[in-house]
């Protein structure tokens, strides 16, 4: 291995996220615009063989961890063929994927066949109807079949929750109920202003302290599990270890200074932050036919580049609806 992956703040990265298009068969409130989306040119996006190189280059800077994301990946055509092939990287130790489930139900065993090893599923209600209201589609209960069958086929499966005051708040519950009953993880995360239709506001935002608070009042004390430090996520359980609950504290407790993180869009821009208006275009070296040495010093570059964060956007007092497209970004 290389010299790692630091920025000018003293950053490592660790942790991939790769995007394999920006499109989606949902249109979540707190992600996808309603209307009017522009799409990558298909001709634009990376084909298969160019992203399994570019995470070669990568883990020459020692990243060990990735995440295949969206938009929805498993629009994406093939998509096993990719995870086989990037699973067969050499020091890639951990494969995941982040979904909305819709089209998991028929794809989990050949997924885990090919290699995937962890899977994050959003959910972000119980309800028939505020499901709709919130992704614009009917689909609650293929959703929940495709947290089943996932969890039949015995691939680690995560949920991820975006909590939104007077949307899903009366849920919080609910939610560590289905944890404890599943063994499931449940990640609460507080809503970023990475919203397509512009509604985000402070006033949408509940808290991490806020959830324990409630969580704790109903299920009695959170135990803080070993975390690791650059994880996003922070975990707890309680006191019967029984139901693992974690929050994901952007706004309120960012922790922009531990972020081992980067990003690739499925048109092959590096983005070191989901705040960063900067990106830095890989697949033009890739079609350009540079060398792996070329986009190795090409992406040490660019990774000191990498922002301070949200936390200086929050330091700054400058938080805005829409300030990103995490859709299109991969989050």
């Amino acid at each position: 291995m290389n010299d790692p992956l630091k920025d000018s703040f003293g950053r490592v990265a660790k942790k991939l996220r790769i995007s394999v298009t920006d499109r989606c068969n949902m249109r979540c409130v707190y992600c996808m615009p309603d209307n009017n989306t522009e799409w990558l040119s298909q001709k634009n996006l990376l084909s298969y063989e160019q992203m399994i190189q570019i995470v070669k280059v990568f883990t020459l800077f020692g990243i060990e961890k990735l995440k295949i994301t969206g938009g929805e990946p498993l629009i994406r055509k093939d998509i096993e063929t990719l995870v086989k092939g990037l699973s067969n990287i050499d020091h890639i130790r951990s494969l995941s994927m982040t979904t909305n489930g819709l089209l998991l139900k028929d794809k989990i065993t050949s997924l885990k066949n090919s290699g995937l090893n962890s899977i994050n599923i959003s959910l972000d209600t119980f309800d028939r109807t505020r499901f709709k209201k919130i992704s614009g589609v009917d689909g609650v209960s293929t959703v929940r079949e495709a947290i089943m069958a996932a969890i039949k086929e015995k691939i680690v499966v995560k949920i991820n929750t975006v909590i939104m005051r007077g949307w899903n708040d009366d849920e919080i519950l609910d939610f560590v109920k289905f944890s404890r009953d599943t063994g499931c993880p449940v990640k609460f995360i507080e809503f970023m202003p990475l919203d397509g239709t512009g509604i985000w506001s402070k006033d949408l935002v509940v808290s991490k302290k806020e959830m324990m608070d409630k969580i704790s009042k109903e299920f009695g004390r959170l135990f803080d599990l070993k975390n690791d430090a650059a994880d996003p996520a922070r975990l707890y359980t309680f006191k019967d270890c029984i139901g693992v609950i974690g929050f994901i504290p952007s706004i309120t407790e960012p922790f922009c200074q531990s972020c081992d993180r980067i990003r690739v869009t499925a048109d092959g821009k590096l983005y070191g932050c989901l705040f960063d208006n900067r990106n830095h275009d890989l697949k033009c070296l890739l079609d350009n036919s540079k060398s792996d040495n070329e986009i190795y010093e090409y992406i040490q570059k660019c990774i000191r580049q990498k922002p301070e964060g949200i936390v200086r956007i929050i330091r700054n007092q400058s938080l805005v609806p829409n300030m990103n497209d995490m859709y299109s970004i991969g989050g």
